[in-house]
């Protein structure tokens, strides 16, 4: 940590000095919020940046920071004249600065409008990512967003997450925004990677106007996009807008990781889901979040449907607080093992037999679906926190677990309120090997949140004798009162 000479460490006198005078070893200059960042550093940061004297600094980290506009403006005009410079001398890749996070939740449009102003003759410079969460930020900033960045080339990544104001609106101005800047035919945001907007206040139609950013006119994006969009008021309908997104015909989807959770889906949600992968395929989206959504087995099974061949790259799924229950677990369970073993009707390279990661915690899986979710084959990781499976469930488990796993690399299983011996039976079994002829892949087992005694702890050395690799989470020994 750099003092300043007086010795206080709130001031960042220290750093800045590092900036003018290019300090190869600082190319990523955090100002924390306990430092004291003003009006007169920002300016000293701004020139050391638009004189051409720094060469190292790539990323500028300052959040937390109440900054005027003008200040915002000047540095908005500091990375500006650096993307010219640097752009000029075409012998040599451009380098600069490529991300930025800073203002705070003051900052409001007014300050978002000032850095983008600074920022517009230069199409957003050479910035790359872009943090402005929680920022204040209403459809006023945002529409400066799209008017600034929206023909760069070099923005991949940008998050405007927990910014209330947006809303549905503040997306339609993005978009229209961003559609008079770019030229006829050509995709706003051409680089665009990694859109963060959770918590911002959007509802199906502000998803609609989404659409128009992420497809373009043309549907002429070359690559799909992570997508956050949880905590927003999308209901069932959103998911009908998200469809033309993840399911588009003779294309596949748009979107590589859907972040969805806590939208209020329900079961309608992913059943208009289900219904768009099966009509047409969700080529190319890997990660599905639906935690949180109070669908329940009826939505699931529904969506069981659609596994065996309408999302053949799912390489990860979070269905966690969703009231599932034993039949809705079992039911999308057996959809994957149908896909795994071929005994569906579609042809082999149809199925999806990518997934690894599944998160079933607090679903009331009950023990048939904690059953079916063990042995549902080829899982690396497994989730089923808090599920009230108590020590009728670990010992019902255990014979599953005989030995490890032959697939599964983490394994959570805490929050169950398992009794110690259930717990100490559990144990004992990963570790019965039956004279070394099991092969297991688990490296990781959470049973936290379940009893663990003496006796427990006894049954972990044994089992670290035969598995010494294996990391056992688990609470500090209690004994009975």
């Amino acid at each position: 940590m750099a003092w300043e000479k007086g010795g206080s460490i709130r001031s960042c006198d220290a750093l800045l000095k590092r900036v003018e005078d290019n300090d190869p070893k600082l190319t990523e200059l955090v100002i924390l919020p306990m430092k004291t960042f003003g009006m007169a550093d920002m300016e000293r940061l701004s020139n050391a940046i638009a004189s051409g004297g720094n060469t190292n600094l790539q990323s500028i980290s300052a959040s937390g920071h109440r900054l005027p506009p003008d200040s915002l403006k000047q540095f908005g005009l500091a990375l500006s004249t650096q993307a010219k410079a640097l752009l000029q001398n075409k012998e040599n890749t451009p380098s600069g600065i490529t991300s930025v996070a800073i203002g705070s939740k003051d900052m409001g449009d007014e300050g978002m409008i000032a850095f983008c102003e600074g920022l517009e003759e230069s199409n957003g410079g050479l910035l790359q990512c872009l943090d402005f969460g929680w920022k204040n930020l209403g459809k006023e900033g945002v529409q400066a967003i799209g008017r600034t960045f929206a023909t760069s080339k070099y923005l991949t990544h940008i998050d405007l997450s927990r910014n209330n104001a947006i809303g549905s609106e503040g997306i339609k101005c993005i978009a229209n925004a961003a559609k008079e800047k770019s030229e006829n035919g050509t995709v706003a945001f051409p680089s665009l990677e990694k859109m963060i907007l959770s918590e911002c206040n959007i509802d199906s139609t502000g998803v609609q106007s989404l659409t128009d950013i992420i497809i373009g006119a043309d549907n002429n994006r070359s690559k799909p996009i992570y997508l956050a969009i949880s905590s927003n008021p999308l209901g069932s309908e959103g998911c009908g807008e998200l469809s033309k997104l993840c399911a588009i015909p003779g294309k596949g989807s748009m979107i590589s990781h859907l972040h969805l959770s806590q939208c209020s889906i329900g079961d309608e949600g992913i059943k208009l889901l289900s219904s768009a992968a099966i009509s047409n395929s969700c080529i190319g989206l890997t990660v599905l979040d639906l935690s949180g959504n109070s669908i329940t087995k009826d939505g699931v099974k529904v969506f069981a449907e659609s596994l065996g061949e309408s999302w053949p790259d799912l390489v990860e799924l979070k269905m966690a607080k969703n009231e599932l229950e034993g039949d809705g677990v079992t039911s999308m369970m057996g959809a994957l093992i149908a896909r795994r073993d071929g005994t569906t009707d579609e042809p082999a390279g149809k199925k999806n037999t990518t997934l690894q990661n599944l998160d079933l915690s607090c679903t009331n899986c009950g023990i048939e679906g904690a059953k079916a979710a063990l042995m549902g084959g080829g899982l690396s990781t497994l989730r089923m926190f808090n599920n009230r499976l108590g020590s009728d469930g670990f010992n019902s488990l255990s014979s599953l677990l005989q030995g490890g796993h032959p697939s599964i690399e983490n394994l959570d299983l805490g929050g169950n309120d398992a009794g110690e011996e259930a717990v100490v039976a559990l144990l004992n079994a990963i570790a019965d090997t039956q004279e070394g002829e099991a092969s297991s892949k688990l490296s990781v087992l959470e049973i936290g949140g379940n009893k663990f005694g003496e006796e427990a702890m006894v049954a972990l050395n044994e089992l670290k004798q035969v598995w010494p690799l294996l990391d056992v989470a688990h609470d500090n020994p209690v004994e009975d009162a």
